[in-house]
């Protein structure tokens, strides 16, 4: 787990990062589309896990995470088959969330009744959802560069 300030930090940016790619392709007034000083305590709680997951994801592709502090990061650039590995397990944890919160499959996403129609496994995904979970993990490396933490390759 992070520690306290920075898993909020990232949780944060993970949001805000979320939000802007997002536009445009959800109703502003979807309640996971609201600043997260608006967002409902069981929107924001996601964020923060999967601000924790990351670390796992880092450990299954053999990389380690360092504070660093003075001088400026080294940003990682992951190959196509770690975003793809990381990505399919970012979705397995998403579903594991969701599930284990009530939510539902169903045809047409509604938050408010907690229907998605993406819990299914990775292969069942249409690419265009599977490009959610890619962006994400490929933008873990700057989000952890912008609380001072580098990734590295494990030796």
């Amino acid at each position: 787990m992070l520690p306290a300030g920075i898993r909020e930090t990232v949780a944060r940016a993970t949001h805000d990062r979320y939000r802007r790619n997002q536009a445009g392709r959800k109703p502003p007034d979807d309640p996971a589309m609201a600043e997260w000083e608006q967002l409902r305590e069981d929107l924001r709680e996601p964020n923060r896990q999967q601000a924790d997951h990351f670390l796992a994801l880092l450990r299954r592709i053999g990389c380690t995470v360092h504070p660093v502090s003075d001088r400026k990061i080294v940003l990682m650039a992951f190959t196509e088959g770690e975003v793809e590995l990381m990505a399919e397990l970012e979705h397995e944890r998403w579903n594991r969330e969701r599930l284990a919160e009530g939510w539902q499959f169903g045809p047409e996403r509604n938050v408010e009744k907690k229907i998605s129609p993406h819990l299914v496994p990775w292969p069942e995904l249409p690419d265009e959802i599977k490009e959610y979970d890619r962006e994400t993990v490929r933008g873990i490396p700057q989000l952890l560069a912008e609380v001072h933490i580098e990734i590295r390759r494990s030796p």
